[in-house]
C-alpha cells in the first residue's frame, strides 16, 4: 500500500530532496571535468609536442630525459637538483610523498625493487605542465605529468590506469 502526501497538486508525492554527494563522487566529477578540459585544450592546440629524440634542445624534453635517467640510476643528487624542496610526487599506486626527503625515500624504494623507467612516445608541454608516457621495467605504463616552476618540479604525478591526481592538494 502506498501513501502520498499532498503537494502542490492533490495526491502527488513530495519532490525528492537532493542527496549530498560524497567526496569521492565530487572528485570523480571534477576529474572528468579536468579530463574533458584537457581534451579540449589538446584539441585546440595549446599543448606543444616535442621531438622525443632530445635533439631539439627543448628544456622540457631535457627535463624528462634527466628525470627518467635519475630515477633509473637511483641518482639522489640529480633528484635533489630536479625537484623543488617542497615538491609533491604522487605515485601510480596513488600514494603521495611531500618534500625532497620523502621523494628520496621513494627513490630508495624504487631502488629496492630494482625498477627503472623510460619515456615512451612524445613529450607534450602546456605552460608549466609537461606530460609524457613512461614505461617501468616491470612492464607497467603511466602518464607522467609534471608541473614545473622556475626550472624545478613542484608536482609530479604518475597516473596509471584508474589513478587520479589528488586535485584537492594545492601545488607547492
Amino acid at each position: 500500500m502506498s501513501t502520498t502526501v499532498e503537494g502542490p497538486l492533490v495526491g502527488t508525492p513530495p519532490a525528492k530532496q537532493p542527496s549530498t554527494p560524497s567526496h569521492a563522487h565530487l572528485v570523480r566529477w571534477l576529474v572528468l571535468a579536468v579530463v574533458l578540459l584537457a581534451a579540449a585544450v589538446v584539441a585546440l592546440g595549446a599543448w606543444v609536442v616535442v621531438d622525443q629524440t632530445g635533439t631539439t634542445g627543448n628544456d622540457s624534453q631535457t627535463l624528462v630525459n634527466d628525470l627518467t635517467s635519475a630515477w633509473s640510476t637511483y641518482d639522489a643528487k640529480a633528484i635533489t637538483s630536479l625537484y623543488a624542496p617542497n615538491a609533491v610526487i604522487t605515485e601510480a599506486d596513488g600514494t603521495a610523498d611531500t618534500g625532497i626527503d620523502a621523494i628520496l625515500g621513494a627513490l630508495g624504494g624504487f631502488k629496492l625493487l630494482g625498477l627503472s623507467v623510460e619515456p615512451v612516445g612524445k613529450v607534450a608541454v602546456n605552460g608549466e605542465y609537461t606530460a609524457t608516457f613512461v614505461r617501468f621495467s616491470d612492464g607497467k605504463e603511466a602518464l607522467t605529468l609534471l608541473q614545473v616552476r622556475n626550472g624545478k618540479i613542484v608536482r609530479h604525478w604518475d597516473l596509471g590506469p584508474g589513478t587520479t591526481p589528488p586535485i584537492d592538494k594545492p601545488a607547492a
